[in-house]
């Protein structure tokens, strides 16, 4: 962050109304602050409400609706959010603020309420955002003060070599079966050559002269061999 980021005055948010109140005399309670014991008469302003930070400083203002002027100014404590906004114990649209005068450095206890309890709601979530973002700004800014680590750069390189234990009840990997009807060791024979084993067999078959056929029996004279008597042999060929 800048020089000149931290002299922007940056409006956080911007609440319409809110009503303040004069606390009781005596010591903070031990049960915390209570708005119930505000009685009405202890009203003391009307006004709007906002939230400013200006780089890390933040601080509520308590302004007149009209004329914008500042009625009352509440420092935040970037450290202890408590210190400086308590919340009533007894409410959650009621806080105390602890308001400082710039000029005299005194500082004193007033309570301070919101007509909606989403006001209340946006005004708190307002508050603790600003502390995050403070504090993440001032880490981010501690470590790129940090030197560099120096010194020799790691090696990460596997040595040696490198085995790897299968887990126990592992599938170990399936060894090949051998074909059924192979030759032992799994090898499958390569196929005849062309002109040998079952083609050489057919060609032998074919070239072995046909054996000679039984001599059929003499049909009786005068019938036709072919059983139709007085057919026409033409027929046949």
């Amino acid at each position: 962050m800048t020089e000149d980021d931290e002299a922007i005055e940056h409006t956080l948010t911007q609440i319409a109304q809110a009503h303040l109140y004069s606390l009781p005399p005596g010591p903070r309670p031990a049960g915390g602050y209570r708005c119930q014991d505000w009685p009405k008469s202890n009203h003391i302003f009307t006004g709007r409400v906002r939230v400013v930070a200006t780089g890390p400083k933040c601080t509520i203002r308590i302004e007149d609706k009209e004329k914008g002027t500042l009625f009352a100014m509440c420092p935040l404590s970037n450290d202890n959010l408590e210190t400086s906004v308590e919340p009533v114990s007894d409410s959650s649209r009621y806080f105390v603020l602890r308001v400082a005068d710039v000029t005299t450095g005194r500082h004193a206890f007033i309570g301070m309420g919101f007509v909606d309890r989403n006001e209340a709601f946006d005004f708190n979530v307002t508050l603790q955002d600003h502390i995050k973002h403070v504090r993440y700004e001032a880490e981010a800014a501690k470590r790129e003060a940090e030197p560099a680590p120096t010194g020799p750069a790691k090696d990460w390189s596997l040595k040696g070599s490198v085995s790897v234990a299968l887990p126990a009840g592992a599938a170990k990997p399936a060894r090949e079966r051998p074909v059924a009807g192979a030759p032992m060791g799994g090898m499958l024979l390569p196929p005849p050559p062309p002109g040998g084993g079952g083609g050489g067999r057919r060609a032998a078959a074919a070239a072995a002269p046909a054996a000679p056929a039984a001599p059929a029996a003499a049909a009786p004279s005068g019938e036709d061999p072919f059983g139709s008597s007085g057919g026409d042999w033409a027929t046949f060929g």
